[in-house]
C-alpha cells in the first residue's frame, strides 16, 4: 500500500512540474526587453558640455517589442528612440543631457514603457560629475528683497575651476538697466581658501529709479577662458515700495449701520531708511463710510480707521479708500472697501 501511495505522489508531482514548465514557457512567449547596460556612468565632464548617451534595447522575445513611451527626468531629453524592435534585434534610446545648469555629481533617469508582458516598465540612468571651468561662489544665483531708495548690494566670487594663472574676468553685463554690476580682482588677504588664487569679486547694486515689482535678470560674466567665455549668474528678487499697507483690503462683511463697526488700516514705511513718507489724508468714495488718519510715528507709521456711518443706507457696498502720501512714486494708494450694510 505504501508503495502505491508513493507512485501516486510521484505522478502528482510530475503533473505539477509539467504544469509549471508550461507556465514558464507561456511566460517566455511574446516580446522581452533586455537592457545590457542600465546605468551609464559618463565620469567627470566639464560644465556646459552636452552628453549624448545611447541605451541599447534588446528584444529577446519571439514577438515584436513596442516602445510605447520614453519619459526622461528634468535636465535630460530624449532625441529619438526605436518604436518597434523585431525578435532578436537591438534598438536604441538616444538621450541628451545638458550640463550647463548642473554642478557636482548628478543622476538622471529615463523611464521606458513597452509591451513586454513581464516587465512593462524599465528605468535606465545617466550618471556624471560636472566640474565647472569657472566657479561662482557661493553659487551662481543672487536673490534679494529690496525697498525702493534703500541700498541693495549683493556679492559673489568668480574663481577659475582649476589652477589657471592666466585666468581673468574681463567684465560683467546686466540684462536689466536698473541693476548695476561691477567686478574687481580680490586682494590676497581676501582670497577664498583652497581655491585658485585667480579670484574676482562681482558686486550687484540697484539704481534709485528701479521699478517696483519682481526682478528676473541675468548677469553675464565675461572671462578669457576659452571654454567659458560667458558665465551666467541668475538674479531673482523683488523691489518693494516704501509704503506697505496691511491688510491689503477692508472687509466688513454683513454689518449694521447703527453699530458703526470700525476697521484699522496700518500703513508702514518698510524700513528705517533715510526717506520718511507721510500719510496726509484718507477718503472713501462712498458716503456710507468715514476715514480718519492717526499718526503713530511721524514719517513712518500711520493708523487709518474706517467706519460705517450711522445714517448709511442699506445694501451692498464696493468702495475704495484713497490714501494721500508724500511718496513721489506713490502719491496715492487705493485700498478696496467692501461691506453689506443693513
Amino acid at each position: 500500500m505504501t508503495k502505491y501511495r508513493f507512485v501516486l505522489l510521484t505522478l502528482a508531482s510530475l503533473v505539477v512540474l509539467v504544469a509549471a514548465a508550461g507556465a514558464v514557457a507561456d511566460a517566455a512567449d511574446g516580446p522581452k526587453l533586455v537592457v545590457p547596460e542600465k546605468i551609464k556612468d559618463m565620469g567627470v565632464v566639464a560644465q556646459g558640455e552636452v552628453l549624448n548617451v545611447d541605451f541599447a534595447l534588446v528584444n529577446e522575445g519571439d514577438e515584436t517589442l513596442e516602445i510605447k513611451a520614453v519619459r526622461p527626468t528634468c535636465g535630460c531629453t530624449v532625441a529619438d528612440f526605436d518604436r518597434e524592435i523585431a525578435p532578436g534585434k537591438t534598438g536604441y534610446v538616444k538621450a541628451k543631457l545638458e550640463t550647463r545648469d548642473f554642478s557636482g555629481p548628478i543622476s538622471k533617469s529615463i523611464l521606458i514603457m513597452t509591451n513586454d508582458p513581464q516587465d512593462p516598465t524599465m528605468t535606465v540612468v545617466i550618471k556624471t560629475e560636472v566640474h565647472p571651468y569657472v566657479e561662482v561662489l557661493p553659487r551662481p544665483l543672487v536673490r534679494f528683497n529690496a525697498v525702493l531708495h534703500e541700498p541693495m548690494n549683493q556679492k559673489v566670487t568668480v574663481v577659475a575651476g582649476s589652477e589657471d594663472k592666466d585666468f581673468k574676468v574681463m567684465g560683467v553685463k546686466s540684462s536689466v538697466p536698473f541693476l548695476i554690476a561691477s567686478v574687481r580682482p580680490l586682494p590676497s588677504d581676501a582670497l577664498l581658501a583652497g581655491k585658485s588664487p585667480q579670484q574676482y569679486e562681482v558686486s550687484l547694486s540697484m539704481k534709485d529709479d528701479a521699478p517696483v515689482g519682481p526682478v528676473n535678470a541675468v548677469l553675464e560674466i565675461e572671462t578669457n577662458h576659452p571654454k567659458a567665455k560667458i558665465v551666467p549668474i541668475k538674479v531673482f528678487g523683488v523691489v518693494r515700495a516704501l509704503l506697505h499697507v496691511t491688510p491689503s483690503q477692508i472687509q466688513f462683511g454683513s454689518v449694521s449701520a447703527k453699530t458703526q463697526p470700525g476697521r484699522n488700516l496700518i500703513v508702514v514705511n518698510n524700513r528705517t531708511g533715510n526717506v520718511p513718507v507721510k500719510v496726509t489724508g484718507a477718503t472713501v468714495n462712498d458716503a456710507a463710510f468715514a476715514a480718519e488718519v492717526v499718526t503713530i510715528e511721524e514719517g513712518r507709521r500711520y493708523q487709518v480707521t474706517v467706519t460705517v456711518k450711522s445714517d448709511a443706507s442699506p445694501g451692498p457696498r464696493d468702495a475704495t479708500l484713497t490714501l494721500k502720501t508724500t511718496d513721489a512714486e506713490f502719491p496715492k494708494i487705493e485700498v478696496p472697501v467692501r461691506a453689506t450694510i443693513s
